[in-house]
C-alpha cells in the first residue's frame, strides 16, 4: 500500500519488506506477488535497519525525530506472541507449545 508522508504517492518498501517477512513463514503456494514479496525480503533481510534508515519513510521518519519506530521496525523474530484483535483491541497472544 502507498504512503502519503508529505502529500506524495509512492510504492511502501517497508510494508513490501514487512509482507515478505511474514510470507517467508507460511506454508503453501504463493502467488506472483507473494513471491515478490518473499524475495524482496530475503534480498534485504541481511541488513534491515541500513535499508529501512535510507528508504524515503525512513529518512522522513529520522528527520522528524522517530529513529526508535525506524530501529523498532527492523527488530525481525524477536518475539514469543502475536498480537490478536479481539473486542476491538489487540491483546498479547502467546500460543501454548
Amino acid at each position: 500500500m502507498p504512503h502519503r508522508l508529505n502529500h506524495s504517492l509512492r510504492p511502501a518498501f517497508e510494508d513490501l519488506i514487512g509482507a515478505g517477512a511474514i510470507l517467508s513463514h507460511l506454508q503453501g503456494s504463493l502467488s506472483p506477488e507473494a513471491e515478490v514479496a518473499v524475495t524482496t525480503f530475503q534480498a534485504f533481510q541481511h541488513d534491515l535497519l541500513g535499508y529501512l534508515k535510507k528508504c524515503s519513510s525512513g529518512k522522513e521518519l529520522i528527520e522528524k525525530g522517530f529513529e526508535s519506530d525506524v530501529e523498532l521496525s527492523a527488530a525481525y523474530n524477536v518475539s514469543d506472541c502475536v498480537p490478536f484483535f479481539t473486542d476491538n483491541a489487540y491483546v498479547n497472544y502467546t500460543p501454548q507449545a
